[in-house]
């Protein structure tokens, strides 16, 4: 533990520290600050390994930038600033990274499961209506929208995201998801014949 540094307040310590930087004043430093910045950091992400990681960027930007500190605010309000644009960076950064995925996933349709094959046979065998009659009793309307608009007018799930308004593709997928189980459902308890 470093010594000879309890009579100096944070700020004391930030300049002693820009004008001779000595090993043991930054080792105070860091003790002083390391729970605080932790439990900051911890605030934002609640994952410790996280936490612990993100301190250590925060520690090498405060050592980096102490030399602009300028005394107007105390050094726990400029080390919480720092931290605080540390974790919304990183926080941010995540953010980007899922949306990114997302948008990844955007061309990917929601597995057939040979409920189009069904469709056609019905379609084919002139039961189609009267299936999607019957679904229209189980299905909420914009599952049955949706449904119908995936299978029998082939559009995508982004296409069926913006014609039913849905928040996003989750929104539409899950729609079409649910629709696809009734309608499974309902073929193989009404025993329609569309094989």
């Amino acid at each position: 533990m470093s010594r000879g540094f309890g009579n100096l307040n944070d700020e004391q310590l930030a300049f002693l520290i820009v004008e001779s930087c000595t090993e043991d004043a930054c080792d105070e430093l860091f003790r002083r600050f390391r729970k605080k910045i932790y439990l900051w950091c911890f605030s934002y992400t609640h994952d410790r390994d996280e936490s612990m990681e993100l301190a250590q960027e925060i520690f090498i930007k405060i050592f980096a930038n102490l030399g602009k500190f300028a005394g107007r605010a105390s050094l726990t309000t400029w080390v919480y600033r720092i931290t605080r644009n540390q974790c919304l960076t990183r926080l941010e950064r995540e953010r980007a990274n899922w949306m990114k995925r997302l948008d990844d996933m955007e061309g990917i349709d929601v597995p057939d499961s040979g409920c189009l094959e069904k469709l056609r046979q019905a379609e084919l065998k002139g039961s189609l209506e009267e299936i999607l009659d019957a679904a229209g009793d189980r299905m909420k309307q914009e599952e049955l929208q949706a449904f119908i608009l995936h299978y029998r007018e082939g559009l995508t799930v982004r296409e069926i995201t913006r014609s039913l308004g849905c928040e996003n593709l989750t929104g539409a997928r899950t729609l079409i998801q649910n629709a696809r189980r009734k309608f499974q459902r309902l073929v193989e308890e009404e025993g329609y014949s569309i094989e």
